[in-house]
């Protein structure tokens, strides 16, 4: 690490020790809060139209359902070789080029008729946001802000937030006889604001790139208890098994309302939009409890409300009961992220950023697999293939409930061993 990266970092603690965090502090870091609303935006914002877009590409609406395991596998790779640019270039310099490469694939995909073109430009759209994600990411880390758990639960609701719009923009476009293909033109268009923002105020003052170099942490380093080690791992598998059950509501619920349930687009799209919403209501209200109840027992109560949530939606059939059961479901899922990303993350002192990478990488692989599952199951049965949420959040909260067995009757944190690295209660 260099001498000079000491300095500032130096010079930045000693001005935050001398001031508290201001509304200004947070707004400066709007830029990189937009780099996460980004993700959605840019890969669920057709959602509503797979019927559409598989109509101009001669097939099934569950074939173009494969870019949502696509999109997050190119998500995952440009995660883990983010870091590999920073050798040779400056983050903003990254950041500006994944913002151009983005703006021109979005437009390139308003043109393109050829289906496995338009699987290959999605994983490489992938690719650019996960480079961009982690590199925004260094940058709110790296900020005047002091209370860094705040400014992180800021930067992970702004992934719903874009997730509550994204569904709007192509079921506007189908509802006013508009080609779903506009819905990549209006991508480009969020992404060229977004890309002048970040110029505008994240290359001046105190959100100029404080450094490029990144302290290096071997994993013998990181997992030096046994005992912590098999609550991370199996905080890694939680990860990537609940989040198939999200996944079923996120990518294929609107399909789903409007082939089983006879809604139009528009009214399909509004049951997403009720899901996102508690998704963000949920996490605002799990933020503010947290500290009075233990994440792993709020994980508990809120996967059992998702499976609850996910039989009443199935045999819903009115309108009111559908967007009620969705909205619970919504709820049920919301806190399900930030809290294991939290919990997982903070288990060990050290590698922090490494511990919250594999969690990231282990949540997308099931955001990869989750279109395979469901395609293969809706082929013969629709309602199945909304309840395997039910399945995959159930064997979730299995394991969440023998982390708290765990952690109650068999981790024994006064013990010497553990005293070597300090670690986190849940």
């Amino acid at each position: 690490m260099s001498d000079k990266y000491l300095e500032i970092n130096k010079n930045i603690n000693k001005n935050t020790l001398e001031s508290k965090d201001t509304f200004k502090d947070y707004l400066l870091q709007l830029p990189n809060f937009l780099a996460l609303f980004l993700v959605p935006i840019t890969y669920l914002s057709i959602t509503p139209a797979l019927i559409e877009i598989g109509k101009d590409f001669h097939t099934d609406p569950t074939n173009i359902s494969l870019i949502f395991t696509f999109f997050p596998a190119g998500i995952v790779a440009g995660q883990l070789t983010s870091v590999f640019y920073n050798r040779k270039f400056k983050r903003a310099g990254i950041i500006l080029a994944c913002y151009a490469l983005l703006i021109l694939l979005n437009i390139s995909l308003f043109f393109i008729n050829h289906l496995a073109l338009f699987y290959i430009l999605s994983i490489f759209g992938g690719y650019l946001i996960g480079i961009n994600y982690v590199q925004s990411t260094e940058n709110i880390l790296a900020c005047k802000v002091k209370n860094k758990d705040r400014i992180v639960t800021l930067m992970i609701t702004f992934y719903p937030i874009g997730a509550l719009i994204a569904p709007l923009i192509s079921s506007s476009l189908v509802k006013n006889n508009i080609s779903w293909r506009y819905t990549y033109l209006i991508v480009a268009a969020i992404t060229i604001v977004i890309m002048v923002l970040y110029i505008s105020i994240s290359l001046k003052g105190q959100n100029r790139i404080i450094a490029n170099a990144v302290q290096k942490v071997s994993l013998k380093e990181i997992f030096v208890n046994r005992k912590i080690n098999f609550m991370y791992f199996m905080t890694l598998f939680i990860a990537a098994t609940y989040i198939v059950g999200e996944m079923v509501y996120a990518n294929w619920s609107p399909t789903y309302l409007r082939l089983a349930k006879g809604l139009d687009i528009q009214s399909a799209a509004l049951g997403i939009t009720f899901f996102q919403v508690f998704i963000v209501i949920g996490r605002f209200t799990a933020s503010s409890i947290v500290g009075k109840i233990k994440p792993r027992i709020i994980l508990l109560f809120i996967s059992c409300l998702a499976i609850i949530s996910t039989a009443l939606f199935v045999s819903s059939h009115s309108k009111f009961f559908i967007y009620t059961t969705i909205s619970l479901a919504g709820l049920g899922y919301s806190a399900m992220y930030p809290l294991l990303l939290s919990s997982g993350s903070t288990l060990y002192n050290k590698g922090r950023g490494i511990l919250s990478s594999l969690i990231f990488a282990s949540a997308y692989s099931g955001i990869t697999a989750a279109p395979f599952i469901i395609k293969s199951i809706a082929a013969y049965n629709l309602n199945f293939s909304v309840l395997i949420a039910m399945i995959f959040t159930g064997v979730a909260a299995l394991m969440i409930l023998l982390l708290v067995i765990y952690e109650k009757y068999y981790l024994n944190i006064n013990k010497a061993d553990s005293k070597k690295e300090p670690v986190r209660q849940h």
